[in-house]
Formats: C-alpha cells, structure tokens, sequence
C-alpha cells in the first residue's frame, strides 16, 4: 500500500518542480477545466460560468475560485452559500463580522499550559524556573486555532498578505515573545478592513516591529561618541512597505527619465532625514522576570539585556521627546518637519508624507494582488487598484476595504477568459496549499480546539506564519525561477521557496497527513519531559485531529463522480481531463479493498498535482 500510493509522486513531480507553470504548461491548454467562450459569460456578481463536469451546479466551481483569492479555500456548504449570495455581498458580509483575536486566544492557551506546568512541578518550581515565559509556539497554537474556527475569512487571508508585506518573524529574539507576535498580527487583521494611514501608524509603533528594525529605543545623535539614529525602519518603511525603490507611474510601471533610465524613489539623505523621525520612542510598561506582571515605573533603557518577554509588548511604544532627534527634518515633495516639534509631531508627520507619496496606491496594490489573486497583474489592473487607493469614490484615501474590492471584484481576477493567458496564475504559496486541504472538508476533534504547533509544515515546506527568514518575506515580489518564467519576463514569487527539497517534503507532508492522520501537532497539555514546553507530537489520542470525507467515500463507486467534486473543492473547476481520467483510473485499485483509503487516495494525488498547485 505505501509503495503504490507514493509511486504517484514521480509522476507528478516534474509538472511543478520545473518552472513551466505560466508559459510552456499552462500555454500548452492544461489545467483548463472552465471553459468560457466570452466575458459576456461572466456575472461578477453572482460568478456564474460554463463549467465542463456532468452534474454538479456551474456557479459553485466559480465560487471556489472566487474563496481560493479571497479566503484560503471552502468547503462544499460555503461554495454554495457563495455562490447564492454572490460575490460583493459576501464581501461585505465579511467587512461586517466580528475580528477575531489572535492576542486573546495565544493569553487563553498560554494561561491554560501555565496552569498545566503547575499540576506537574508546583507552582513555585514554574516560577523559578521560568516556565512561564511566553515563547512563541503559545501564538502558533493561537493561529491556527483562529485560522481553522473563526468566519472572518477574508480578513484572515488579507491579514497573511499583509503579514507578508509588513514583516516581522519570530526568527529573531521575538522568539520569546507570543504576545508581541500575535498582539502584532492583530494590528493587521484589525486594519486589515481600515485604513492604510492607521496600519502604517499602528505597525510603525509597534513593539514587535521596533524590536525587529531596531527603531525600539533609537536615540538622537551623540556628537560626542559619534553616534547617530539607527536607519533601518527608515530604510524598509520606504523599501517596503509603502513606495519602493523606483518611482512608480500609477498602473506601476517604472517612470523612466530622459535616458531611459528608472528613476530611484528615495536616497540615502532620504533614509537619514526619515530615522531622525524614528528616534525617542520606547517601551511603556516593563514586567519583571517571571513574576505575575509586576509593573516597574517607566523608563528609558530595554533592559533585561534587551529581551522583548521583559516589557509589555502589546502596548504600542510611547514617545520619550528627550530621545528625540531635535531639528527640521526634510522629508519627501518638499515638506519640512519644522524644529521644535514634540517627537510624535514629526512622527506622525512622516507618515503622511509617506502615505501620501503617490508610489504608495500602485506599491501595496500590485503586492496585495500577487498574494491573493496573481503573480504578474497587468498594469491596467494595478491601475484600477492604485486609483481605488486613491480615492475610495468619496474622496477617501487608502480605504482598504475599496482596494479589497477592486482586487477580487476585477475583471482580471473575476472573468475566466483570463485562465487561458499564458502570463495568468499564481504557484499556492506552501501554508496555503496545506490549509486549503483542511478548510475543504470537515476538520475535527474531540476538544474542538486546533493548538497545532506548526513545525512539520514548516519543516517540509519552510514557512509559517510570521517566521520568515528576513525582513525581505520568504520570497521577494519580482523574483523569476530561471526557465520559461524568466524567459518570458515574468514573475514567479512563490518559486523562490519551492526546490526539489520542499517539493518532495510538501508531497510527504500530504501524505503522512492523509494516510496517517497527522494533520495537526495539536496539544492541549504540558510535555512531561520538557520542562516549559508542550507536547510536540501529534496527539494520537482522543483529540487527534480527523478529516471527515463521508460525503467523498459516498461517491467512490462513481470515479469520476468523485474527482469531479475534488476538483470542485480543490481546484476550482481547474484541472485537466487528462488528470482527472488519470486519478478516476487510480480509484478502483483501492475501492474495492477500503473505500475510505479509495477517496484518500484520490484527494492525495489531486494535492500533488499541478493542477493543484497553480491557482488560476
């Protein structure tokens, strides 16, 4: 049984280990399994489309491709919900729910380990030795628990785009700090639906991002020992995360001078104007070391050598104005922040400059569209997006909700003509692929909570949520695999994390996944041989995490009956024919021995396939 289900594996492999996704593969006509003769065809609204597959309702394979942009995937009840609502009113739906918080479910499971460290030391042997420290698994748990229960699913998905622009990572001392962490991600599934001016704001006063660019206790410049601001949130605010290095015409095009020659947006005098406006700022509240959160009076200095666990990381930071760089500071299109200025009167003046630079619109609009839609948007529709941040139609700048909308409700994201452009689709970034399995079907476990640590996923795949290796995300916007991507000068972002390692761990990961059960390395209680930690495995007790195929196995009679529904829930109506014989022709191999392996193996090959992989 194992040999045969893994064989699979090298027939797929080479479809999406090469580079040939947006030209030779896609170019040759597979993967097209809508078929759309006219945009007339296309409801924006409703989503409604000529879909080949006997049986099964048209509009629910445009619903899924629909929730594969804007959420991380959906199960059969939600597509049809969908697809009955239509698009914008399950948009706006989505704009009305509650948010949940990552902050108050890591502070829930961290009290909940606590109390469990103390039934098995003592609650004196928990202090002293330090087991309370809030290491950064207590925010795992807490996302992938909110990821699989909450509804607020578009703004789940916004929020990992903007995790992934807005970067910081517990690859660093942040390590120690579940409640910088999750409390940051809450600043961007909070604004996820605001205003872009506040999410800059709020994540330039963050702790987590002071800690992570170095702007947490930046002092002024000190004549006397030669020392200046640190400028390294100047530099990556500017770089990336509002305008970029070259000057952007608004459908995002490099402007070009006179020489034909991109025009840089900002210079190094830019970078230390802006860092004289990162000074003075520090921490506002301090714990002392493995107490219950006695507070010490507020003062200048980290402390504690530094480590983010020591202060109260979900407070924003305060300004200390005798810190702050004095002086005019010279800023873009001419402003000046005049001397004499408090320290949060220069800040908060910089960033108005910053987001009223006119790169900002194209900038973060092009980024949110490679990460929820497409890798190579055309410049007509980054211009649709760059004006809708632009102006919100009430004069309205940065009203994200309006450049949520102008993203997925575009005619390049909504209308199926667009499938067949060769320069069309993205690669499913790792985290996604993975969750778009679990959100499919029905998830469950006895405790109904999903505290799943994450670190095989991130071992086969190399990505987790908020651990990037660098400020620079796990893959860089413009980046090209070499091969027809780069031939054909286009884009490729996601490819950066895909090697011939993390494809062959990615098809194992699905597999011990499906055959194994070992969805989640769910845990609700303390290691008893690891002194502060939880367990680390995959709880093969009571509340191990199962896949519900009931529905799939009914169907397991029927072959193509089967694969059509995967296809549905997994690829959006997107694979080929020739894959989809390919897997029915597979399924009676195991049928008759064990239906409930039958469907498992169906779904594992349609998790390897290209067709799979490459959302179009």
């Amino acid at each position: 049984m194992h040999r045969i289900v893994l064989l699979p594996v090298f027939l797929f492999i080479s479809g999406l280990a090469s580079a040939q996704v947006y030209t030779d593969y896609l170019g040759a006509g597979h993967g097209q399994g809508i078929t759309v003769t006219t945009s007339s065809q296309v409801d924006s609204t409703a989503g409604s489309v000529t879909v080949n597959g006997a049986g099964i309702q048209p509009d629910l394979y445009a619903a899924s491709r629909f929730l594969g942009q804007a959420a991380y995937g959906a199960d059969y009840e939600l597509l049809g919900q969908v697809a009955t609502l239509g698009y914008a009113d399950w948009i706006n739906d989505q704009f009305a729910l509650p948010r949940a918080s990552y902050l108050d479910t890591s502070n829930l499971i961290w009290e909940h380990f606590k109390q469990a460290y103390i039934t098995q030391w003592g609650s004196a042997a928990v202090v002293n030795n330090g087991a309370v420290q809030p290491f950064s698994f207590y925010w795992r748990m807490a996302w992938w628990n909110n990821t699989m229960k909450s509804p607020d699913l578009l703004r789940q998905r916004v929020a990992l785009a903007l995790s992934e622009i807005m970067v910081i990572s517990e690859k660093s001392e942040l390590n120690n700090s579940a409640p910088g962490l999750a409390s940051y991600y809450d600043v961007l599934s909070r604004n996820a639906f605001g205003n872009f001016r506040t999410l800059l704001y709020d994540v330039t006063m963050h702790p987590a991002m002071g800690f992570y660019l170095d702007h947490i206790n930046n002092p002024k410049s000190d004549s006397i020992n030669n020392t200046h601001p640190d400028e390294n949130y100047a530099r990556e605010v500017m770089q990336l995360f509002t305008i970029g290095l070259y000057q952007l015409n608004p459908d995002g095009t490099h402007m070009l001078d006179q020489n034909g020659n991109e025009i840089p947006s900002y210079d190094n005098d830019d970078i230390k104007e802006f860092a004289k406006v990162f000074t003075g700022l520090g921490p506002q509240q301090y714990y002392w070391p493995w107490t219950d959160y006695s507070t010490l009076p507020v003062v200048w200095g980290l402390g504690f050598n530094g480590n983010p666990s020591t202060i109260n990381m979900t407070l924003p930071m305060q300004m200390f104005n005798q810190w702050h760089e004095p002086g005019p500071k010279y800023l873009f299109n001419g402003q000046v922040l005049p001397a004499g200025q408090t320290g949060m009167q220069d800040l908060n003046g910089a960033v108005d400059n910053l987001f009223n630079h006119p790169n900002v619109g194209p900038f973060i609009g092009r980024r949110l569209i490679q990460r929820l839609v497409k890798s190579n948007p055309s410049p007509a529709y980054v211009s649709r997006v760059a004006a809708a941040f632009a102006n919100n139609g009430q004069g309205v700048r940065g009203d994200m909700k309006a450049v949520i909308k102008a993203i997925l409700l575009d005619p390049e994201a909504r209308d199926c003509a667009w499938i067949d452009d060769p320069a069309s689709g993205k690669l499913r970034e790792p985290i996604v692929r993975a969750i778009r399995l679990f959100k499919g079907f029905d998830l469950e476990n006895n405790s109904k909570q999903y505290w799943n640590l994450g670190i095989s996923l991130e071992a086969s795949v190399s990505q987790h949520v908020l651990a990037s290796p660098s400020v620079f995300n796990f893959y860089l916007p413009d980046f090209q695999p070499n091969g027809p991507i780069a031939n054909a000068n286009l884009v490729g972002p996601e490819f950066q994390l895909h090697n011939s390692r993390t494809a062959v761990d990615y098809y194992n990961y699905m597999y011990f996944s499906l055959f194994a059960d070992y969805f989640m390395e769910i845990s609700t209680t303390a290691d008893s041989t690891i002194f502060g930690s939880p367990n680390r495995n995959f709880n093969l007790g009571a509340d191990r995490v199962l896949l519900n195929l009931a529905d799939e196995e009914a169907l397991v009679d029927n072959p193509l009956a089967l694969v059509d529904r995967l296809d549905m829930i997994m690829g959006s109506g997107g694979f080929s024919e020739e894959t989809k014989q390919t897997i029915a022709d597979i399924i009676p191999l195991f049928s008759a021995i064990d239906p409930a392996i039958a469907t498992k193996v169906a779904l594992y090959l349609m998790t390897l396939s290209p067709d799979y992989n490459i959302q179009k």
